[in-house]
């Protein structure tokens, strides 16, 4: 069978134990609760400084800002500015989300960034319109349900779960604005709980990129995936990277000349009196010729 998509696999040691990785997974959903609850009260930060382009964190169903912890200290040891945009509860209207995105990014005025955005938040970034995509370099969709998923059935008492659906109107539109950008790139998993069935992540695309390891939130909370999104934004970086910018130079030194306490330095007065124009050289006198006796 031909491979039409790309696998990440770590930089060192193996793979982890199929029943670790589901044990780790079951971790990382008791994290995401607490974050969620802790999330109302505290928020991360934004970092701006760095000498790479700024990295824009978008959270998915139910996601907070403080769930991006661990992902947001590993892209600021990469150089990078981050930024966690504040999205509320997540269970709202999607369009609206995307609006709110598209103002936070107008706001902190950031530009030629790239954008992070875990499940529902590929859909959410999907629905910037033109003022915001000018400011996006690349978007990566991380176990984002672009086609929809049949789990949105399971919870239809939110908008954006019945958004979510499969062949839903902003599903649709979703799958034809993807389809028409070139700077889109797919991080999906096949062992995904959430995103069912786990190609409904998948842009179809040569560069669609696998992380072999089970679990849906795993995809961004655990060190394979976190490892994998650092890598993949140090090959966009490497591709064009951000010029230089030149150090000031150091100011020169002044002369290390002390001055006594209280002693002012005084300027030379220089007199009212015009300086005495030279006197002009006499010409020599010509000697004159003696007399012949």
């Amino acid at each position: 069978m031909k491979k039409d998509h790309l696998t990440y696999l770590p930089e060192k040691g193996d793979i982890r134990p199929v029943i670790l990785q589901h044990l780790v997974e079951i971790y990382h959903h008791i994290y995401y609760f607490f974050a969620h609850i802790l999330g109302i009260f505290i928020e991360l930060p934004h970092h701006t400084e760095g000498d790479k382009r700024p990295v824009v964190c978008v959270s998915g169903f139910l996601g907070r800002g403080l769930t991006w912890y661990d992902m947001r200290k590993h892209l600021i040891s990469l150089g990078h500015p981050v930024y966690v945009v504040p999205l509320g509860f997540q269970t709202g209207n999607i369009r609206k989300k995307s609006k709110i995105l598209e103002n936070f990014l107008i706001e902190n005025d950031i530009k030629d960034c790239y954008l992070l955005c875990h499940s529902m938040g590929g859909l959410i970034a999907a629905g910037l319109s033109y003022k915001g995509r000018d400011r996006v370099r690349k978007i990566f969709t991380i176990g984002s349900p672009i086609h929809g998923t049949y789990m949105a059935y399971l919870a239809p008492i939110f908008p954006c779960t019945w958004q979510m659906m499969p062949g839903s109107k902003l599903v649709k539109e979703v799958v034809d604005t993807y389809s028409k950008f070139h700077n889109v790139q797919a991080v999906f998993t096949k062992g995904e709980g959430i995103v069912r069935p786990w190609e409904s992540a998948r842009l179809g695309n040569f560069d669609d990129v696998e992380i072999p390891e089970y679990g849906h939130l795993n995809l961004y909370l655990g060190a394979l995936g976190i490892e994998c999104m650092g890598s993949l934004l140090t090959s966009e970086e490497k591709k064009d990277p951000l010029p230089v910018k030149p150090k000031a130079s150091p100011k020169a030194e002044a002369p290390s000349k002390t001055i006594a306490s209280g002693a002012k330095p005084s300027a030379k007065k220089t007199s009212g009196k015009k300086a005495p124009a030279p006197k002009k050289k006499a010409a020599p006198k010509k000697a004159k010729p003696k007399k012949k006796r």
